[in-house]
Formats: structure tokens, sequence, C-alpha cells
């Protein structure tokens, strides 16, 4: 998606088997492409490319993302159930500092404390793991890191919000968060420590994960299905995107 610090410079869609797609935008403001293969078929895929301008250099303070207009962002105001603090959460926001007044160095304090309080591990949560059922156990991935900073953030009355996107290098979809701050929407990296920058992509936003899955879908018949996720983000020069 387009946002003050990312530019879409070229995209390219396809679906296999080829069928009529309409694109649009969802309640969120992502854009969605949506569409029916009605005939048999033992294989579906969809492929994308694309180009998208980012800024070039690492910054020492958060980028501007996105104006807020109006009173969208009550809707992040609120924990939901994935992000619902229990025991082991509440008791991590022990260690959060008093608020100085300055939102960003606040929001900063917390990621770090998300980030050194959980051991990054493949394999041991899943999409359905809640951010206290991943505090519990102590390990987890970049959607168990942005839900527990997201939970600890809405328990402050903070609006901040689940982001889904990539990073530079070859593998699957990335996760972080985002917070408002004076009207403007602010990306922060709890897994990395990092304030969103040059080697992030982002691709929609929502109040936790259900919201902004890469992908989903219905499948009707009787045989088993699997799926194959791979993404590959490179960095290009400008002469190679005007080729």
């Amino acid at each position: 998606m387009d946002t003050l610090r990312q530019r879409v410079r070229s995209l390219q869609v396809s679906v296999l088997p080829d069928v009529p797609c309409t694109a649009g935008f969802d309640g969120f403001g992502n854009p969605i492409i949506e569409g029916t293969v009605a005939a048999e078929h033992s294989s579906f895929s969809v492929d994308v490319q694309g180009v998208a301008e980012v800024p070039s250099a690492e910054s020492d303070r958060p980028i501007p993302e996105q104006r807020e207009e109006g009173d969208g962002s009550m809707v992040f105001k609120y924990n939901t159930a994935r992000t619902a603090p229990g025991p082991a959460i509440r008791k991590l926001m022990e260690s959060v500092p008093e608020p100085s007044g300055d939102i960003i160095s606040d929001v900063a304090d917390i990621m770090h404390l998300v980030h050194s309080s959980l051991r990054y591990e493949k394999g041991v949560t899943c999409p359905e793991t809640t951010a206290e059922e991943a505090m519990a156990g102590g390990s987890g991935v970049c959607q168990d890191y942005s839900h527990i900073m997201l939970a600890i953030l809405r328990s402050r009355g903070v609006p901040c919000r689940y982001v889904v996107g990539y990073t530079v290098g070859e593998g699957e979809s990335h996760a972080w968060a985002e917070v408002l701050c004076d009207g403007v929407w602010y990306g922060m990296d709890p897994t990395g420590d990092s304030f969103v920058g040059p080697r992030h992509i982002k691709v929609s936003h929502g109040r936790d994960y259900d919201d902004c899955r890469i992908n989903r879908g219905v499948f009707f018949g009787a045989r088993s299905s699997s799926q194959l996720v791979h993404a590959l983000v490179s960095p290009v020069q400008d002469q190679e995107v005007r080729r």
C-alpha cells in the first residue's frame, strides 16, 4: 500500500487458474483483490511482484507512516481476544517505566522491554496463539512479539495496530506494530527492536492478526490441501526500476 513512508512504484498480480478478479479496499483501508474459481482444479496459486520506494537510510526516530483522519483510531484503543492481557502480561507490565510525556520514547521503552522479554523461536506458537499464551510460554515469533506489544499499549489507552508486511530477505511475511502519536501513525518492530524503516515493506494493518491475513478463502472439495508460501525482498537501484 501507499503510505507517507512507502510508495508503490509497480505491482503485478497473477492468479492461476486465471479467473476474473475485483480490486477494492477493506474496512481498514487495506487494498484487497478477490475472486472465485468455480471450475474443478488441482492447484491454486497467486503470484505478486512489485517495487516499493522507501527511505534509503535508517533513522534514529520513527518515520511517519500515515496521518489519521477523523475518529478512525478509536477501534485500535481496545484489546481484542488475541491481545487481552492475562497474568503473564500483567506481570511484564510491572516493569514498564512510568510515562514520561513523550509518547514515542515511552512506546520505544515498551518495544525494548517486549524484545528482551521474549525468546524468538519458531514452531512453539501458531497463528491461533494469543498474546497471553505466548508471553506465558516465554517464546514466539513476530506475530507474538507484536500482539504482546499491542496488549501493553492498549492497556495504557494508546491507539495501536497490528501490521503485516515483509522485510529484506527470503522467507515468509513479517509483523510489527504501529502507534498513533499526535495524529500520525509510526511503525515499531519489537521483534527486531527497531523503528520501521527501509527494510520494511508494509502490506496491511488491523486490530490483530485476524484483520490482516495476507490471504484467506474457502475451499470446497473432498481432497485435502496444503499451502506453500515464499517471499523474496531485495533492494534495487532506481535504474533497475526504470528498466
